[in-house]
């Protein structure tokens, strides 16, 4: 669809009156809204005959329509199909190319006008159709969306009136199973290398494909509904802030080997099982590194995941994050704190190389313990236990810090929880993440803000006792 937001885009709604009926005008005009905001109302059409345009006259006023008239060009006046078609085609590139509108909405189940969607689309403007759902496939494919009116107005699901045993407004809906193989190529164009894809994603590859699909031609009132309702064929997981993943069931993302978590090394622990992976994160450093300098960047220097996956499946296409014991190419990143920090944006994660994020970290004001330019020297030795878990503490910080230098505890603390799942603060005399950060107060530095606190690391000179260094590697 087009990259304009939906409330910015103008529209003419334009009616070939003498191909259209107007039963369904306030359904039409709903459904453009959708799109954008109606700036133009017109019918075409020979308001002398007493023909199709006829149902449009009690309409004019009720909906701000303005008619057009179409003298016939021979004797027969009911006989006014062309002349229509080419007034209403002729009106339409004179509105094009005055530039007041970002798309049109063609009302017209007549296939002539295929040639006037696919012009307005070279242009880079956005075409709805709307027509009888026996409209010819030419008109419907050369429309960014083509909706039939047999799917406008109530859901017959929705109906309790029934006339005859029938439910009023009752129309024949297509099995939900004869749009399984149009999903499942959607799902494909759409799908992430972790084996899932965006529920929206989905339905955006879904008009690419195929610009007449609708989901009421199913009886669905969306594609949510309707994928659920093959819940032997995709899986469905919910997040928060109506986030939505689109999974095949029982595939989910390829795994050429299986990773597991890594197991903090204290005394009477077994050794943690090994991965089969002969690859390890640092073995995929260059190429990332030339995915990363390759790929589209934002005007601050990030690059979106999935596109530094794309540009490395482009430079290397037998790439897989698998390869490397990782489920996704976030997770590999990760892995790498010290040549990649990560940031949310959004539903977007973004990476960028650590040596230009570090230069951008910003000084903080409130500490809750100590101050950011004198560091306590802690003396003291650290355990083996400990080693691990502030390596893994760090990772996590490294993968939710933001711009400014600072990560958001709770956030912070689901990260451990995820890439280190058997790490205990507990056993360390710790209750939680915070009481553990508060022990290396030469390292991390916490910041309150209101109720939120803040983790960043330390700046300046270190104590020689406790360097990073020394602690981590």
């Amino acid at each position: 669809m087009d990259e304009k937001r939906i409330e910015d885009r103008q529209l003419a709604f334009l009616v070939d009156g003498d191909n259209a009926s107007a039963t369904m005008i306030e359904e039409m005009l709903a459904e453009a809204s959708k799109y954008g905001s109606v700036i133009i109302r017109r019918v075409y059409g020979n308001w002398t005959a007493a023909g199709q345009v006829s149902t449009w006259k009690s309409k004019l006023k009720d909906y701000a329509l303005t008619p057009y008239q179409q003298f016939p060009n021979i004797s027969n006046r009911y006989v006014t199909k062309n002349t229509t078609d080419i007034a209403l085609i002729i009106d339409a590139m004179d509105i094009l190319h005055d530039g007041i509108v970002t798309g049109f909405v063609i009302v017209s189940s007549d296939s002539d006008y295929t040639s006037l969607a696919i012009r307005i689309r070279e242009h880079g403007l956005f075409v709805i159709g709307i027509g009888k759902k026996d409209t010819h496939d030419s008109f419907r494919r050369a429309c960014d969306v083509f909706v039939s009116t047999e799917n406008l107005g109530k859901n017959s699901e929705d109906e309790t009136e029934e006339k005859g045993g029938r439910p009023k407004g009752h129309r024949k809906r297509r099995p939900v199973r004869d749009a399984l193989e149009l999903l499942n190529r959607a799902f494909e164009h759409a799908v992430n290398d972790d084996g899932r894809a965006l529920n929206g994603d989905i339905g955006a590859a879904l008009r690419r494909l195929d610009s007449a699909f609708d989901t009421r031609t199913y009886g669905k009132s969306s594609l949510l509904n309707l994928i659920e309702e093959l819940d032997d064929v995709f899986e469905v997981e919910r997040f928060d802030r109506g986030t939505i993943y689109v999974s095949k069931k029982g595939k989910g993302p390829s795994k050429k080997c299986q990773s597991v978590p890594e197991v903090i090394s204290r005394p009477g622990n077994s050794a943690a099982p090994s991965c089969n992976c002969t690859k390890t994160a640092k073995d995929a450093l260059p190429l990332l590194n030339q995915a990363f300098d390759a790929a589209d960047k934002t005007k601050d220097g990030w690059v979106d995941t999935f596109r530094l996956f794309k540009t490395a499946r482009k430079i290397d296409p037998s790439f897989d994050s698998a390869n490397y014991g990782k489920e996704k190419i976030s997770h590999l990143l990760e892995d790498l704190p010290s040549y990649f920090v990560m940031n949310r944006r959004g539903k977007n994660m973004l990476v960028r190389r650590v040596e230009k994020a570090e230069e951008e970290l910003q000084p903080v004001a409130e500490v809750i313990d100590g101050s950011v330019d004198e560091a306590p020297v802690y003396e003291g030795t650290v355990s083996i236990g400990e080693m691990e878990a502030l390596r893994q503490v760090t990772k996590a910080f490294e993968a939710t810090v933001k711009g400014n230098g600072r990560a958001y505890l709770p956030q912070m603390s689901k990260t451990v929880k995820r890439i280190a799942p058997e790490l205990d603060f507990k056993s360390m005399g710790k209750r939680h993440l915070r009481g553990f950060l508060e022990e290396y107060p030469d390292i991390f530095t916490l910041h309150k803000e209101g109720r939120n606190v803040y983790v960043s690391k330390r700046k300046g000179r270190r104590p020689a006792t406790r360097s990073i260094a020394e602690l981590v590697q």
